[in-house]
């Protein structure tokens, strides 16, 4: 199942309505809106590229974050990693083309468009592209609750 562009920022819908400086904390989104596809920016990276759709809390999150990253063939997210320290951050991802292998903790598996997959909080985790064109996931991460005080 190929997800369509316009699908796909169907999925990134959110409350949104931030302005924001480097200084200040990240501004509540509050408004329904949609992100088109055509109008995120995409960062190169050496494995490919990002495009970052948001990055706030909402009325009922710490915070909620959105990104879509293509990978180039036979290049991964990263050496397998914890995912999150803490603890405290979920993260749901959608493959919307090509097919990607998913290493959770010490299984890995080989899936292809349309398959979603959730990386819970603390487990080891990387994608790697192992098909033939490169490959593109949208990641949802959601923190429910703020992150512990620095000392």
């Amino acid at each position: 199942m190929k997800i369509p562009a316009d699908v796909l920022g169907l999925l990134c819908i959110a409350s949104i309505g931030f302005a924001q400086t480097a200084t200040e904390p990240k501004a509540k989104m509050t408004e329904s809106t949609v992100f088109d596809w055509n109008d995120l920016k995409s960062e190169t990276r050496p494995s490919g590229e990002r495009r970052a759709v948001f990055d706030n809390p909402t009325a009922s999150l710490a915070n909620l974050e959105c990104h879509v990253t293509t990978l180039k063939v036979g290049e991964t997210s990263g050496a397998a990693h914890p995912h999150n320290t803490n603890g405290l951050v979920e993260e749901l991802t959608i493959v919307k083309e090509g097919t990607v292998e998913v290493w959770m903790n010490n299984r890995h598996q080989t899936i292809g468009p349309g398959s979603v997959f959730y990386f819970a909080p603390k487990d080891s985790v990387a994608i790697k592209n192992v098909g033939a064109t490169p490959a593109t996931y949208v990641v949802i991460s959601i923190r429910a609750q703020p992150a512990p005080a620095k000392n």
